[in-house]
């Protein structure tokens, strides 16, 4: 599809649909959190891909790709330790971020400015 036939899908897409998951979850007092799709800093999975590509890339010396599709490396072959280093990260990176929210906010408060003010102070623009 070209971009244009995309962006009629996403302006036709339900809006406000809620999945099955997410009921489930607020049944039990919890709340989804979604992630930016291929966001590394906080999705395990992108990490995982990481080492996939690298595995592959060491064993791919010929550069052809039908020796990847055929290669023996797969998501099989990452190990639960891999799994729990990749999940230990990305709750450090998780919580290091979250040790920096309220400096961020304050920040974000400092140089966020409502583009339809206005008032043209120049006392408030300085």
């Amino acid at each position: 599809m070209i971009k244009a036939e995309l962006n009629l899908i996403k302006m036709h897409k339900l809006q406000n649909e809620t999945l099955a998951i997410d009921r489930l979850l607020a049944d039990h007092g919890h709340t989804m959190l979604r992630l930016p799709p291929y966001h590394p800093d906080l999705n395990p999975i992108q990490q995982i891909w990481g080492i996939v590509k690298t595995r592959i890339a060491a064993k791919n010396v010929v550069f052809k790709l039908q020796d990847v599709r055929t290669g023996q490396v797969n998501f099989v072959a990452v190990t639960m330790e891999e799994w729990a280093a990749v999940c230990r990260h990305i709750k450090a990176v998780e919580e290091e971020y979250m040790s920096k929210e309220q400096e961020m906010s304050s920040v974000m408060e400092r140089i966020t400015f409502n583009a339809d003010d206005d008032n043209n102070d120049t006392s408030e623009s300085s």
